[in-house]
């Protein structure tokens, strides 16, 4: 029998920074990274506290756009990248904003590809919310 991996997305608490910084590889306190950005992250509900998330990304949000301004995943782990952008589409709909909008030098055109992105007139790459 094999076991599937059960992971839900959701924005990092107060209380994980400091996992999430580990997860970063980010040794000081930097509130910077955090400030004005919202981190979410990929995890499986059944892990304790104190372990790192499967990925990580970070938004700007705006009232009608929100930006991807971060994306991390272990080991080239691309298909938990893919995971949490998918999950982060579908929670960020529940919100006001209606387009996620990605670079996709910055994050991999490819990859973007495979979550449902696609490409805008401004060579940017979004999702529709």
């Amino acid at each position: 029998m094999v076991k599937e991996d059960l992971r839900l997305v959701r924005r990092v608490p107060a209380g994980r920074r400091a996992v999430t910084r580990l997860a970063l590889g980010v040794d000081v306190v930097d509130e910077f990274l955090f400030d004005g950005l919202e981190w979410w992250e990929l995890i499986d509900p059944a892990d304790g506290d104190e372990q790192p998330a499967a990925a990580l990304a970070a938004v700007r949000p705006g009232e009608n756009i929100v930006r991807l301004v971060g994306l991390v995943a272990p080991g080239g782990r691309t298909d938990l990248a893919v995971q949490v952008l998918i999950s982060l589409v579908d929670a960020l709909r529940a919100g006001p904003a209606r387009r996620l909008v990605a670079a996709p030098l910055a994050h991999g055109e490819e990859l973007l590809r495979r979550a449902g992105f696609g490409p805008f007139d401004d060579g940017s790459y979004a999702v529709e919310l």
